[in-house]
């Protein structure tokens, strides 16, 4: 069972909040890894607060999408059917994950071109 916090968890860096994480994030894997599905494996996050439950979630689902979609070429349709989660739920994760990279690597170009435009 994991621990509640009255911790701001909005403070996504402080120690506790970081420690609940990484529990939370072992669990599902621990709860994966005994056959249990996506979804009653997340039932042991209960006692984490809303808000940091939602990420430790989301951020899983990213996690396992980029292992196993596009570092191992699995399809999201069966990731669906082992995991059961929703086809249309890894969609929009994915949809996410290329976002967020665009928004990244965006960030990385301006800052390069920068950089360039101070050594000329």
């Amino acid at each position: 069972m994991l621990p509640t916090s009255s911790l701001d968890l909005n403070d996504y860096t402080h120690k506790e909040t970081s420690r609940l994480y990484d529990v939370a994030i072992k669990t599902i894997k621990k709860q994966l890894s005994k056959g249990k599905t996506f979804n009653e494996a997340i039932h042991s996050l209960n006692p984490i607060d809303t808000a940091l439950r939602t990420i430790i979630i989301d951020d899983f689902l990213k996690n396992i999408i980029v292992d196993q979609h596009f570092n191992r070429g699995r399809g999201l349709d069966d990731l669906a059917l082992i995991l059961d989660v929703s086809y249309e739920k890894l969609i929009l994760c994915r949809e996410k994950i290329v976002t967020e990279l665009e928004l990244h690597t965006g960030e990385q170009d301006q800052d390069f071109e920068e950089v360039s435009n101070l050594t000329h």
